[in-house]
């Protein structure tokens, strides 16, 4: 074959094995591929001819079933799926309530408590953090150089019990964006004159206990010997009990003097305690503190703001309603929340110097490795040790190549080697061996004598890890793995470049391309020719997965929205949408593996654009039976403009996981949740029609317990009885 110089392909990364690819409609194909059976369908304005029965002789591999047909819902209506924002509902703004200079910006610990609730004499103070972590100070062993940054002390309490330190109480900083709680102290104004009344009201009241109690028994003695005095009259002189009953009043007016004295001094003491605690801010309701005011040192009059607590007791979550539905909905109706929960990734690495283009996992379910293809020419091995979670990742090892790589696939669980299959800019397809996991390999296993004329943009591996899928502009190869070479190419169809590939297990290829159009093949031994077409999508996502059963197809009908199209009939079964601005798809949509296949769902993950979800990525659980998909988790880049460029899931079995590269050249695994979706209830608080196309929804809730976070998101699922299926 004559040398061809490989031109590079601009086109965003393709996804590993399981990913598919985005497509538009194509030239004619030459005389002889246009020839078709008597039944095959008519040719559309593009003089395309799709045979759905066309004979492509042996196949490829072993054919799987065929997709089995969804089970029908459950009885009873459908509900309506509206995917919501959650806010939180108050701030509540904490001003000081006396004049005075700030102290400390901080919470005060307590003394460690026993199970009894009371302390417990071990003198140690201990102060929980939001993240449940408890932090403690031993005045003991306490050494100021070794201290904690946040440990603080009020420096007057320090001066007044030099030398005994375990009088000193310790405070913890408290800062912007802290989980606070009802009634937690978080400022502290200078309280020195209070403290001082509170000493002499408490010294005034011990005074006056004191005088109160002999005051009491002086009339308590007097009283007995008046009555001695009655049983006995000859043993005492009338002047005798004259000075008693003189003595007796005396008695009694001081009792009362000092009873006076006593509530006077309890009052003064509950007036001085009243004003210590307005000298100690505290929080009014559960919350995240917000806007601090004021600073150690400043002062601050009563009335002036000191900081703000954004309330976490209750929510609203908002979403958008089609207005068709508007008379369905009413107020004060019960719906069912389920939240997307955030979390962080569980692994990460930065070992790319430019975006990464392609992700792909091993199949081996003891050690998957995660490999990534960067535009910097390296293709990196990372073992991210998810087995041992307190272990530490293994460092990526390169794969050597020469020019950038913008796709690789690995070989799925079941295959009887495995293979990473990477298509660089050169137009190269290369073969990986990478069986030892201890031991990479310095060259190829296979390098195809054939090669593509321009950049391999897309790739993919047959169920049964024997053959590739490779795509380069408008051509795509399909390759024997264990040869090392091409078997044919597939007829030039598309007439843009091809964006991902896709097998499934019925010896199929779905591929996508950037003419919007997306086709489905069926591939022989020798051959392979085109079943199905599916028009008109809008682009908006550059790799669309195909179900693990071969069944479904993930289809860009706008930015919005993603329709779970059935691949033999072409109908539509289901939706994912995001509705509002900022909230649009891109890059990638695809199946996660299933773990059963009675799942009452499949499992979607898709990648955000621009705005809102940039740096994002969204899962949603779909139902089999049809229906709008729910979005149950969403992650987010450490950096959220990171932009997702493509991603691989981990073996289903044990602790799946969900692989992602990024175009700042960071790779981050994230654990996908398990189980099915936390479910809360809530209540419809408002519906607003002020857009002719859509209701706007409100739901309030309570958050004690939940604990969602601000700007999260959630899907409400409104019961809707009578109602018949949602299209």
């Amino acid at each position: 074959m004559r040398a061809r110089s490989a031109l590079p392909l601009l086109v965003p990364a393709a996804l590993a094995a399981a990913l598919v690819g985005c497509g538009r409609p194509t030239p004619p194909p030459n005389p002889a591929q246009a020839k078709g059976p008597a039944d095959a369908g008519p040719p559309d304005r593009a003089g395309r001819t799709d045979d759905p029965n066309a004979d492509v002789g042996r196949p490829l591999f072993a054919p799987g079933a065929a997709a089995k047909a969804p089970p029908p819902g459950p009885a009873g209506a459908e509900p309506i799926v509206v995917n919501v924002t959650v806010q939180y509902e108050d701030r509540q703004v904490v001003s000081a309530e006396v004049d005075g200079t700030v102290d400390l910006v901080a919470t005060p610990f307590k003394l460690r408590r026993g199970p009894d609730g009371k302390p417990d004499g071990s003198g140690v103070f201990e102060h929980r953090l939001p993240d449940g972590t408890v932090v403690t100070h031993d005045p003991r062993t306490f050494d100021p150089k070794k201290a904690d940054p946040n440990l603080e002390f009020i420096e007057r309490e320090k001066q007044a019990f030099l030398g005994n330190p375990e009088k000193w109480v310790p405070y913890w900083r408290v800062r912007e964006g802290d989980a606070v709680a009802r009634g937690q102290i978080l400022c502290l104004l200078d309280d020195s004159l209070i403290t001082g009344k509170i000493e002499a009201a408490e010294k005034q009241r011990a005074l006056g206990v004191e005088g109160y109690k002999y005051a009491k028994q002086g009339v308590e003695f007097t009283l007995e010997k008046l009555e001695l005095f009655k049983k006995s009259p000859g043993s005492f002189s009338k002047a005798e009990e004259l000075n008693d009953r003189t003595t007796l009043a005396r008695f009694q007016e001081n009792m009362t003097q000092n009873g006076q004295s006593l509530a006077k001094a309890e009052a003064d003491l509950k007036e001085a305690q009243v004003m210590l605690s307005r000298h100690r801010v505290a929080s009014r309701v559960d919350g995240v503190l917000r806007s601090v005011a004021k600073r150690a040192g400043e002062y601050v009059r009563a009335g002036e703001k000191i900081f703000e607590v954004q309330s976490t007791e209750k929510v609203r979550l908002e979403g958008n309603l089609d207005v068709q539905y508007y008379g369905l909905v009413r107020r004060g109706m019960a719906v069912t929340i389920e939240p997307a929960v955030p979390s962080a990734p569980v692994r990460s690495h930065a070992g790319h110097r430019q975006e990464v283009a392609g992700v792909a996992v091993t199949g081996d379910p003891a050690r998957p490795r995660v490999v990534s293809a960067g535009l910097d020419g390296a293709v990196l091995v990372w073992e991210p040790n998810l087995a041992d979670p307190a272990g530490r990742a293994v460092a990526p090892r390169p794969l050597p190549h020469p020019a950038p790589v913008r796709c690789v696939a690995c070989t799925p669980p079941g295959a009887r080697t495995v293979l990473a299959v990477t298509g660089a800019d050169d137009g190269r397809v290369r073969v990986w061996d990478l069986g030892d996991p201890d031991k990479l390999p310095p060259a190829p296993a296979r390098e195809p004598a054939d090669f593509h004329l321009s950049a391999v943009a897309a790739a993919a591996v047959s169920p049964d890890g024997r053959f590739a899928a490779t795509a380069a502009g408008r051509e795509v190869f399909v390759w024997d793995l264990a040869a090392g070479k091409k078997l044919y190419a597939l007829p030039p169809e598309h007439r843009d470049g091809v964006t991902s590939v896709a097998f499934t297990p019925q010896c199929e290829l779905v591929t996508a391309s950037k003419d919007r159009t997306l086709k489905k093949w069926k591939l022989g031994a020798d051959k392979a020719a085109c079943a199905k077409t599916l028009d008109h999508r809008a682009g908006a996502v550059d790799a669309v997965g195909v179900s693990p059963d071969g069944g479904k197809v993930l289809f860009d009908q706008d930015k919005a929205r993603v329709d779970l199209v059935d691949l033999a009939t072409g109908q539509t079964t289901g939706q994912l949408a995001n509705v509002g601005p900022g909230l649009a798809f891109a890059t990638l949509a695809a199946f996660a593996p299933d773990p059963a296949e009675e799942a009452a769902h499949h499992t979607v993950v898709t990648a955000g654009g621009e705005g809102d979800l940039k740096g994002g990525v969204q899962v949603w659980h779909a139902p089999r039976a049809g229906g709008r998909g729910s979005e149950v988790a969403r992650f987010f880049t450490p950096n959220k403009q990171a932009g997702v460029t493509c991603a691989a899931f981990g073996p289903g079995e044990g602790a799946p996981f969900l692989a992602v590269g990024t175009d700042k050249g960071t790779v981050h695994v994230w654990a996908l949740p398990a189980g099915p979706a936390r479910r809360l209830e809530g209540r419809v608080a408002n519906l607003d029609s002020t857009d002719p196309r859509y209701v706007t929804v409100r739901v309030e809730m309570d958050n004690k317990g939940a604990k969602l976070l601000d700007r999260s998101a959630a899907a409400v699922i409104i019961p809707v009885p009578g109602r018949g299926k949602a299209d």
